[in-house]
């Protein structure tokens, strides 16, 4: 058997820096994870791969955490266990920062709009044609599809973070400018 280190080291070396940069950034660190998962698979070895022991090595931690974390990805990029945590930081993330955009009150439809705004933008351009000024005025019917295509979960999701933002109101920051 040979040691996994040897066996998968030029694929994890050259992501190890790009994953340490990424620190905080769990999308961006998901497609990094993904790709070394694509990369470990496409790598045919000789011979059995002895799984890595337990070190204080910092390093060693953190090829051992990138090879867990890849573990639990699907063929997506996306976490298995994409919830919690996950919910939260898209919810942050996507949260309105001009006062203006509190003027209404949020429902579970616009703040998705909001908090899945790429998944929505793929939807679109995948159903319009981009290149036609004409199409825009589909949009409003395509978004709409969107929205009925959800599941309850990320409905759910959209209606928690609506009622959080209503709650919250605007960010401090935006009242004294």
């Amino acid at each position: 058997m040979s040691d996994w280190k040897q066996a998968y080291s030029e694929i994890l070396s050259s992501y190890v820096g790009m994953y340490k940069e990424a620190r905080g950034n769990l999308e961006l660190r998901n497609e990094i994870l993904a790709e070394v998962k694509g990369k470990i698979l496409e790598h045919e070895p000789m011979h059995f791969v002895d799984l890595p022991p337990k070190s204080e090595n910092e390093d060693q931690q953190d090829e051992i955490a990138i090879i867990q974390q890849i573990l639990t990805l699907d063929f997506t990029g996306k976490s298995k266990e994409d919830a919690g945590e996950g919910e939260n930081a898209r919810e942050e993330k996507a949260r309105p920062t001009k006062a203006g955009d509190y003027k209404k009150a949020f429902t579970a439809f616009t703040a998705a709009q909001q908090v899945f705004k790429e998944e929505m933008d793929s939807y679109d351009r995948e159903r319009r044609d981009t290149k036609d000024p004409k199409t825009i005025g589909k949009r409003t019917r395509i978004v709409q599809q969107w929205w009925e295509s959800l599941s309850d979960d990320r409905k759910a999701e959209a209606g928690r973070a609506a009622e959080k933002w209503n709650k919250l109101g605007a960010p401090k920051e935006t009242h004294d400018s």
